[in-house]
């Protein structure tokens, strides 16, 4: 478990290692991307590995590289929230916001 500050002075609590991040389809360039973390995350690469290997699988467009599916740290996560992306963490049940 990791608590994390962010620049806007939010402190994040992660309970797991390793998130997989989603993002929209965007354009080309990344302009107006949004990122979704997933509802679950994991413990060890091992096992975020093997979920990201089943969602290239079950999305076509993530297999063919429109729909980016990346995996995560907690501290990787903090810098999207830090930069001028946009990213929704609120479904995952591994994140909580305290203030």
């Amino acid at each position: 478990m990791k608590t994390l500050k962010t620049e806007s002075g939010n402190f994040l609590t992660f309970l797991r290692n390793y998130y997989i991040i989603e993002g929209n389809n965007g354009n080309h360039a990344g302009y107006n991307r949004i990122w979704t973390v997933w509802d679950n995350a994991f413990n060890t690469k091992k096992e975020a590995n093997k979920a990201h290997k089943e969602g290239v699988k079950e999305n076509g467009d993530v297999e063919y590289g429109l729909t980016p599916l990346l995996i995560r740290t907690p501290e990787e996560i903090i810098e999207i929230i830090n930069s001028s992306e946009r990213i929704n963490y609120h479904g995952s049940h591994d994140i909580y916001e305290n203030e």
